[in-house]
């Protein structure tokens, strides 16, 4: 009973630390990556407009759902486990080079969009994937800063695009700006 009861105050211990570190961080950052892919920018649209089958690509999707136009643009629900089901929308759209996405929701944890721009480069495109989000939760701060990174779930998004592709192209980091201004929880 002693190991448990000195587990579970470990356990209480690094939580609190981790949401102190959190509060510490700042709630805003804009990163961005690229990937070469040796596709054509519309065959690359066709694949990142194609929401209900991102789960047949996309490691870690358990499966999307449609949902209802919002502004006369579609949306979707993604499903990660049987309790995480998080809405999306897109906010802006321009065959086949830029389209900008959004979680949908005012009491959620984060916010933010997704910026994804095609550009034509020879036979193939270069998609340059912009993250803009506000992490409202301490400990999800900690956690995207420290264990999944800024770029984490833009670089597993990409490189998963790439094998739907049948290509082994790695993503490339190219900015971060954090913004400094909002370090207070």
């Amino acid at each position: 009973m002693t190991t448990f009861f000195f587990i579970v105050l470990l356990f209480a211990v690094l939580i609190l630390a981790a949401t102190f570190v959190g509060r510490k961080l700042p709630k805003t950052h804009v990163a961005a990556s690229r990937i070469r892919l040796n596709a054509p920018p519309n065959k690359v649209w066709d694949i990142i407009n194609d929401f209900e089958s991102y789960a047949t690509w996309r490691p870690g999707l358990h499966r999307t759902e449609r949902g209802p136009d919002i502004d006369g643009l579609p949306s979707w629900y993604e499903i990660c486990s049987q309790h995480s089901r998080v809405h999306f929308r897109v906010v802006e759209r321009k065959l086949p080079s830029r389209l900008v996405t959004k979680i949908v929701g005012d009491d959620l944890p984060l916010s933010g969009t997704w910026i994804y721009e095609l550009e034509e480069d020879g036979d193939g495109t270069v998609l340059t994937i912009t993250e803009q989000e506000n992490i409202h939760n301490p400990l999800l701060r900690f956690f995207d800063r420290f264990v999944i990174c800024y770029y984490g779930v833009m670089d597993v998004y990409l490189i998963a695009l790439a094998i739907k592709l049948g290509d082994s192209a790695r993503p490339q980091h190219l900015s971060l700006k954090i913004d400094d201004s909002s370090m207070t929880a």
